[in-house]
């Protein structure tokens, strides 16, 4: 009978062990890893179970923790182009809160940064597909900047015609005035004659 009751607690004691050593921690991870470039793509390409072609680190969802952004290049099932997805620290891991839908662009040769609004609290992720589309006869820029925290794209599409008009059609759901005007000023810069194309007010130079 004494046997059986050490036998018991010997074994009520394993799986408290157990329990304890599989616990997760959940303290938040260092703050030098995401200051730590190769650490990031790390996490994000750990996550992401992918290969990862940019990442880095920002108040992406508030203004006081830091998330990964990774953005990642999409070539399957007749789909190509690109995605941006947020990872953040849940439960005591590293885990994908977000990705935004396929996008137009490529994530070679092009320009990703995060980005800053006074109008907002937190950081966005910019994305500019630079000169990779444009030939000698025309071509097209994309544009993007992901807002994390809202789960929303906004989008600038600029188009060069053979003949010389160039035309910069903006995503209908921009309704920050400072981000619009960023996206104008930005392609004004190079094109100043351009045609500015949204929902609102139609084509406008």
């Amino acid at each position: 009978m004494l046997s059986n009751k050490k036998n018991f607690f010997v074994l009520f004691l394993i799986i408290i062990l157990g329990t304890v050593s599989c616990k997760k921690s959940y303290e938040p991870p260092p703050y030098k890893l995401f200051e730590d470039k190769s650490q990031v793509i790390k996490v994000a390409r750990d996550v992401l179970k992918t290969e990862v072609a940019f990442a880095n680190s920002g108040y992406y969802d508030t203004d006081s923790i830091k998330s990964i952004a990774a953005g990642v290049e999409v070539s399957e099932n007749n789909q190509y182009g690109i995605k941006f997805c947020m990872i953040s620290w849940v439960d005591g891991e590293f885990a994908e809160v977000y990705s935004t839908g396929l996008l137009e662009g490529s994530l070679t040769k092009c320009l990703v940064d995060k980005i800053k609004f006074s109008d907002l609290p937190h950081e966005l992720l910019y994305y500019n597909s630079k000169d990779y589309y444009v030939g000698s006869g025309g071509g097209e820029i994309y544009s993007h900047v992901i807002n994390f925290h809202d789960k929303e794209t906004y989008s600038a599409h600029l188009t060069i015609a053979s003949r010389g008009d160039v035309y910069l059609e903006l995503s209908n759901n921009i309704k920050i005035p400072m981000l619009k005007t960023f996206f104008i000023s930005y392609f004004k810069r190079e094109y100043p004659s351009l045609y500015v194309i949204d929902s609102d007010s139609g084509p406008s130079i």
